[in-house]
């Protein structure tokens, strides 16, 4: 019972950390998220760096904002007029399309087509002015497929006046190149992340797939990367000390249940010797049921060590027949029929000795749960199978889903098992490449079915 319970707080932890382990976020949206966060400090630092290098550089800032207010006038044009606004914060604002003809070399023209001379060209001048500056320049844009030459000039303060600059050179020079860049590192993130994981991903398949039942198992080492490498050694040699101290206990199991059969022998035949008695009957009874759970303990321990060889032929039959002979004492006191039935061609590769086991602890689970005086029928194939059946309360669909469980019982307060029987038959049963099943047959009671596949 301690074991059992044991167990199963065992199998609620494991389940509990399983959830809790899909909650964590994965290694990939951790590196994912860190990408993002890199990126964006990188697009903060390089707008305060764009921002900087420009509040240095006021006549690149007045080319650009000149260059900017040509483009806008380019599109926007409506007869001779620009129809310009002029950059946000101006305080005062003049723009105008100059005839090239009305210049001359020493650029007398009611408007200055340049500050250089007559020659028509773009240029920029900025002017400091008591409480702010002024802005002029010129700059040849195309109207309607016509080439022309658009003169501006404003006046203003601070940096308010350069915001439509500084935003494009954001757009053109951040959050252009960012935008792939950032995609590129998120496509790379995707491909070289999970290739560098995938040894471990494996690794856990084959963690996930280990079966306590066979602590021999071990899990493949990757080539690469080192630290899984390392990782998965480590699980190994835990999987090793664990499959030691798992050997260790069943090698104790079998020794200690092996030693005990030579005492409760020496006691059976000494409560023999008492007179007849209720008491006498009450210590047979109960060296009966220590002599079972002893016997149970060995087969058990055997079974999980698959101490046999399972090439022998073996007739299920004749094995089945020795252990009705072998039963039939008890089931007469018991006021019980055993009825068993040859169908034919029962004959499989096993061993002979667990295949005894098998029928012991069927007809022992039969007598102790089947009440009244009801007969208990054993059925040797036909071909590679044989049954138990009885004629007890049945089974239900949630009972039978434990009912090869160690050390289950589904009334703790009442029989006087262990809950190893039913769990003994599956091992014994699998070690043979086979299977059990329960049917509920017409008739009440329930019937056990072991199938070889051979």
């Amino acid at each position: 019972m301690p074991f059992s319970f044991r167990y199963l707080k065992m199998r609620e932890t494991g389940k509990d950390r399983i959830v809790s382990n899909k909650r964590t976020p994965s290694l990939f949206r951790q590196i994912a998220v860190r990408l993002a966060i890199v990126t964006l400090l990188f697009a903060l630092l390089d707008v305060g760096l764009v921002v900087f290098t420009y509040s240095r550089q006021p006549q690149s800032l007045a080319q650009e904002l000149l260059s900017l207010e040509a483009d806008k006038a380019a599109s926007q044009t409506i007869g001779n007029n620009p129809g310009l606004e002029g950059p946000p914060g101006a305080d005062r604002w003049f723009a105008s399309y100059v005839d090239p003809k009305l210049s001359n070399p020493n650029g007398a023209t009611t408007i200055h087509p340049s500050p250089y001379g007559g020659t028509m060209m773009d240029w920029t001048k900025r002017e400091k002015l008591q409480i702010g500056f002024r802005i002029s320049g010129l700059r040849k844009v195309k109207v309607d497929g016509e080439q022309r030459w658009l003169y501006m000039q404003f006046e203003g303060s601070g940096l308010k006046s350069y915001v439509p600059v500084i935003a494009n050179e954001l757009i053109q020079h951040v959050a252009l190149p960012l935008i792939p860049l950032s995609l590129m590192m998120l496509l790379f993130n995707i491909f070289a992340v999970r290739r560098v994981l995938d040894p471990l991903r494996k690794a856990e398949e084959e963690v996930d797939g280990l079966d306590p039942e066979n602590m021999s198992v071990r899990i493949n080492e990757p080539a690469a990367p080192r630290e899984v490498t390392t990782l998965v050694r480590a699980v190994n040699r835990a999987l090793e000390r664990l499959d030691d101290a798992i050997t260790i206990l069943r090698s104790f199991t079998a020794n200690a249940a092996h030693e005990l059969r030579t005492p409760l022998s020496i006691m059976q035949l000494s409560i023999d010797q008492l007179p007849k008695s209720e008491q006498r009957e009450a210590l047979l009874e109960d060296n009966r049921q220590m002599t079972r759970l002893v016997n149970q303990m060995l087969d058990l321990a055997q079974a999980d060590a698959k101490a046999f060889e399972t090439d022998a032929i073996v007739d299920l039959a004749k094995v089945g027949r020795q252990a009705v002979s072998q039963l039939a004492p008890r089931a007469f006191q018991a006021g019980r029929d055993l009825v068993f039935e040859d169908c034919g061609g029962a004959m499989i590769n096993g061993h002979e000795e667990a295949i005894y086991r098998i029928y012991r602890n069927l007809i022992d689970n039969a007598l102790a749960h089947a009440p009244g005086n009801s007969p208990i029928e054993i059925a040797a194939g036909p071909g590679p199978r044989f049954h138990v059946r009885d004629y007890g309360p049945g089974v239900s669909e949630q009972d039978a889903a434990n009912l090869f469980e160690r050390f289950w019982r589904k009334n703790r307060s009442s029989g006087t098992g262990a809950g190893l029987g039913l769990g003994i038959v599956r091992k014994l049963a699998e070690a043979h490449g086979g299977t059990v099943s329960i049917e509920n047959p017409q008739g009440g009671g329930v019937r056990f079915v072991v199938l070889f596949s051979n």
